[in-house]
């Protein structure tokens, strides 16, 4: 009987000696387990609301921006800019945002303000957005871009992956040339650009590409024109 007492005591003590050296690392391994699963959970429910708020922003962005004829009023440009401002500031980070500063930069390019277009879209960039973004975007402030003049800029925006988009790079690459007067260049990008469109898995025609190909007849110096490209391509 002592003998058991005994051993039950020493199963005591044992048991508090461990607590003295274990018990608090445990209980505190526990219990910060348990605060991360609800600080996960809150996080994600924090998460959700946010979304939930941007999405109903663009939505009123939307809303604000169907435009009648393409024409904004003074109004309707004034509420959607407030509202994608609104996106930017809050939720840099998202999606929404960077479609926010797509429609700033279209409204900057409807109220001929390209330097404020041009930053929209910069901004775009700088965000570091998914291909299926940053390709158009590009696209849009080469033009942009090439409407200031500043030709050279716009050609380097139009180097690198294009994308689905290839054809139309071509076709605003022969555009700056001819704004350049490099007809023969010009007459190459035309060219190249409606064989990437004819490769597409749906071509659709392009009417305006066509007539900028026949009043962009290739001259006889043409040929060096091509070589140089082709031996760019080959090193790039």
């Amino acid at each position: 009987m002592a003998e058991g007492y005994q051993t039950e005591d020493e199963q005591v003590e044992a048991l508090k000696k461990w607590w003295n050296e274990n018990g608090k690392s445990t209980l505190i391994t526990v219990l910060l387990a348990i605060a991360g699963v609800f600080g996960f959970q809150g996080w994600q429910k924090q998460q959700q609301a946010e979304a939930d708020a941007a999405s109903a922003i663009y939505q009123n962005l939307i809303i604000a921006a169907d435009w009648q004829n393409g024409a904004a009023t003074a109004e309707q440009a004034a509420t959607a800019n407030h509202l994608a401002d609104t996106l930017k500031a809050d939720f840099p980070s998202s999606t929404y945002a960077r479609f926010a500063a797509l429609h700033k930069a279209k409204l900057a390019v409807m109220a001929k303000d390209l330097t404020t277009a041009e930053q929209e879209l910069r901004w775009v960039l700088a965000s570091e957005p998914s291909a299926d973004i940053a390709v158009p975007t590009r696209l849009r402030l080469a033009r942009v871009l090439s409407a200031q003049g500043n030709y050279d800029m716009a050609l380097t925006e139009l180097l690198g992956d294009s994308g689905s988009y290839a054809s139309a790079y071509e076709e605003l690459r022969g555009d700056i040339y001819v704004a350049q007067d490099k007809k023969a260049e010009a007459a190459l990008a035309y060219q190249k650009a409606l064989e990437l469109g004819q490769q597409q898995a749906n071509p659709t025609a392009n009417p305006l590409l066509t007539m900028k190909i026949e009043h962009s007849a290739i001259p006889t110096d043409a040929a060096p024109v091509e070589a140089a490209n082709d031996s760019t391509d080959k090193e790039a």
